[in-house]
């Protein structure tokens, strides 16, 4: 694989690219840490950077990994928080989970998992549960269940906001034709 041009890997460093992980690896020498281009760590000197186009170029020319960005993992950058934190999202369907819970079990500052949310996911973690609290009323509905069982089952407090947030994630209101003919069998998404 080639490498792209010094001042496209210079470009891509300064504006923490993403799209560029893992066809470079940027090398501070001063450090002696190697990053991932879109690493948020404070920007090195440009007299003290240097690409190599592979980890193992970078090991072998004497760096380490960044802890920050986690560049020696790569392409596996998740934090070993964010198993646990989905596993409790995907497991408490029936409640809403505070981000002070979410904060205490992953034991790591709130605004630290919303950005993981947001630069990893496109999304913050109350969304992502709500999202999974409305996929099991939809699937409540669909088996037949009635509208507030549904309602309340997915731990949402009132029926109108239920509502608000299922036409937005589905298109359609969940009394709609669409749904009972889904229930019936006769349109299956």
């Amino acid at each position: 694989m080639r490498m792209p041009s010094h001042s496209e890997m210079l470009a891509a460093m300064q504006s923490d690219d993403s799209r560029y992980n893992g066809k470079f690896f940027v090398c501070v020498k001063s450090t002696g840490i190697y990053c991932l281009p879109s690493c948020k760590a404070k920007r090195p000197l440009l007299k003290n950077v240097k690409f190599h186009a592979t980890r193992e170029e970078a090991i072998r020319d004497g760096f380490r990994g960044c802890k920050r960005c986690k560049s020696e993992f790569y392409p596996d950058v998740a934090p070993d928080w964010l198993g646990p934190l989905l596993t409790l999202m995907r497991s408490r369907t029936h409640t809403r989970i505070t981000e002070k819970e979410l904060a205490n079990r992953a034991g790591v500052d709130i605004s630290t998992i919303r950005r993981y949310f947001k630069s990893y996911m496109n999304t913050t973690p109350t969304t992502m549960h709500r999202n999974i609290r409305l996929e099991h009323a939809h699937s409540l509905l669909k088996r037949g269940s009635d509208y507030l069982t549904a309602v309340y089952d997915a731990g949402f407090e009132s029926p109108s906001g239920f509502r608000e947030a299922f036409v937005k994630r589905y298109g359609y209101p969940p009394s709609t034709r669409k749904l009972r003919e889904m229930v019936a069998g006769n349109n299956p998404l």
